[in-house]
């Protein structure tokens, strides 16, 4: 199973004082993987026509820009919110689940672990619920985590981090549906798993900016994020919200 991760960083639209910090994934299985593509880029030809299906990046900043719900508010059609509209009724039609961790507190809401000896609980949250969804859902399948690529010392400090929290820790071990390293990927190499990511990232980031105008999109994507029930009763949440001290 893979399972693609993108992030995205934000200013509260309601309280422009705070920041939030979004990483969120997608999974989808190997054998999807070709079927996502074609069907993704069939999206693309009918929205955007042949030549940003043959060239362009899908951009969650660019399909739900300011503009575009400015436009949608005057009555004018907008290409690429009836493209990002048919992106998250596929992701849901097709059985595709949605994790991730929404993070207003300073020092983790840059998903960037600057002690590798102690791996962030940003990402704790989000790998925890990966191994509950393998683990009930597809019990003989193994996870592989596909980071979107940022810097080489991000990079560098979070792969360590991550691979000493699996390999190192008790709880790190006891989430054994998941590879024990993590990969990195461009999203501009025509990777539809972390495209389909940061239009995910994207969706929910402006709803827990404060955006109005994507309660919508946002509505339309909740089915996707994976829920389980507990032992209390209750039903868990694939997507952790950390809101830091009041």
């Amino acid at each position: 199973m893979l399972v693609f991760f993108d992030e995205s960083f934000r200013k509260s639209v309601t309280q422009p004082e705070k920041s939030l910090g979004i990483l969120c994934g997608i999974a989808i299985s190997e054998k999807q993987m070709y079927r996502v593509a074609a069907d993704v880029f069939q999206l693309k030809l009918k929205h955007l026509g042949a030549q940003y299906a043959r060239e362009k990046e899908i951009k969650g900043k660019e399909l739900l820009k300011p503009y575009t719900f400015k436009l949608e508010a005057k009555g004018m059609t907008s290409k690429n919110l009836a493209f990002a509209s048919d992106l998250l009724d596929y992701i849901v039609s097709k059985n595709l689940t949605i994790f991730g961790c929404v993070c207003f507190e300073d020092g983790l809401r840059a998903f960037r672990c600057e002690d590798v000896r102690a791996l962030d609980k940003t990402f704790r949250h989000i790998f925890e619920r990966v191994d509950i969804y393998l683990k009930r859902e597809h019990p003989d399948r193994m996870a592989k985590l596909i980071f979107d690529d940022r810097d080489y010392q991000t990079n560098r400090q979070n792969a360590e981090a991550i691979t000493n929290f699996f390999m190192r820790s008790p709880a790190g071990l006891a989430l054994d549906s998941i590879i024990k390293i993590p990969l990195f990927a461009i999203s501009e190499a025509h990777n539809i798993g972390l495209q389909l990511a940061d239009v995910v990232t994207t969706t929910i980031g402006l709803r827990f900016a404060g955006s109005q105008e994507v309660q919508a999109y946002w509505d339309k994507l909740k089915p996707a994020i994976y829920r389980w029930p507990t032992e209390l009763g209750k039903m868990g949440s694939g997507l952790k919200v950390l809101r830091g001290k009041p």
